[in-house]
Parts: C-alpha cells; structure tokens; sequence
C-alpha cells in the first residue's frame, strides 16, 4: 500500500447502521480507533505521522472540520497497543473530516509508503458520546462564551 490512510476508520463507519448517529446534542463525539502494533515498526511509522499526518489535522482543526485530534500508545495493556482519537461534534463531523483528510493526503503524498499500515495490520473503530467529566462548569456551559 502507498497511501498513509486513516480513510479505514471513514470506510468502517460507513458500515455504522443509522441507529449509531442517535447521541446527546450537546455532547461532542469521540473516536476511537484501536490496533495491534508491531512496536519494532512503530517508531518509523510514528516519525511519518508526525510529519506528514498531523499538519493536515491541524489544518482541519484550524478549519474547525474537528475540536482534536492525536495517537496514544499503551504502557501496559492489551494486544490492542495504539489508539488514534478524533473529537468532534458528531458522527457525520468525524466522517467529513476522514474523508477530506484522505484527499489532502492522496493530494500531497500521493508516493507515501504506508508504515502504519505495515506495522500495524488489525485495528477496530467506534464512535462515543462524551458524557459526564471533570473540567465542566456550570456558569461557563450557561453563559455560552467558553470563558
């Protein structure tokens, strides 16, 4: 494969049955993308992100297509040793922002070798709905300005 796609996540949730987009309004969406890393491929695969993935996601937050988003990988946990997230305000949000992602990648890197591909063959994807959390405040939400 040539291409650096994180379109798998676009194709996954095309599969999503209707039902799946039923959510709080006034929740952003998180996704979650999980997969089974070989860590002696990951560092390069990591350095290819960094260079050529994030400026396009930060153009799209930017943009406001997106609020965030980012990788993590694990200390200590399952088979399932890489997670990549998106957040923003819904599904459809999340879905127009992988796509447009794939484009700018396909437009600008259209010879990348895809090293998180290779090194990290099996994922699964889903999509949640925020609910309560730390860092809310009520006069804040209320008020509207954020600040």
């Amino acid at each position: 494969m040539k291409r650096v796609p994180l379109i798998l996540g676009f194709i996954v949730a095309l599969a999503l049955p209707a039902t799946a987009t039923a959510q709080d309004d006034t929740a952003p969406t998180l996704r979650l993308s999980f997969f089974q890393c070989d860590f002696s491929k990951l560092d390069a695969a990591l350095e290819q992100i960094e260079s050529i993935s994030i400026p396009i996601w930060e153009e799209l937050i930017e943009e406001g297509m997106v609020e965030n988003h980012g990788h993590f990988i694990h200390s200590w946990a399952s088979e399932w040793n890489v997670g990549i997230y998106t957040v923003a305000e819904d599904i459809p949000a999340v879905l127009a922002a992988v796509e447009e992602f794939g484009r700018r990648m396909d437009e600008r890197h259209p010879d990348a070798e895809n090293l998180f591909g290779e090194a990290c063959p099996a994922h699964r994807d889903g999509f949640y709905t925020f609910g309560p959390r730390t860092g809310q405040n009520d006069e804040e939400e209320s008020s509207g300005d954020g600040n």
